[in-house]
């Protein structure tokens, strides 16, 4: 398993950390890592949200691919890019303007890059 410095995204081997050690990155940012017991329910928690990312992820790219590599009516696209829209509301109505941070100007781009 490895460690990742958060600053640089260099990666340490988990066993210089034994004992609760942290060690300076060639970058000279401090790395820790701390050995923590999960509990069931956060194990859980955890498990649903990765579930949730994973779900919008997918819907998210399967447009980029209607767009890119079919001839799929724009208009249905339109109704896909609405439903993933509705989904991301639903799992996570607190991040809803990431949608229009993230995916609208992605899906913008493919089409003026392939549809144009």
């Amino acid at each position: 398993m490895a460690v990742r410095c958060s600053y640089c995204g260099r990666d340490y081997d988990v066993t210089l950390f034994e004992f609760d050690r942290s060690i300076t990155c060639v970058c000279g940012k401090t790395v820790t890592f701390k050995h923590e017991q999960m509990s069931d329910e956060s194990l859980l928690a955890r498990n649903s949200e990765d579930m949730k990312v994973r779900e919008i992820r997918l819907m998210a790219d399967r447009i980029a691919s209607l767009i890119v590599g079919s001839d799929y009516p724009m208009i249905d696209i339109e109704m896909e890019k609405q439903k993933l829209k509705e989904r991301i509301s639903e799992l996570f109505p607190d991040k809803i303007d990431l949608y229009d941070l993230i995916y609208e100007p992605r899906f913008k781009r493919l089409k003026d890059q392939f549809r144009n």
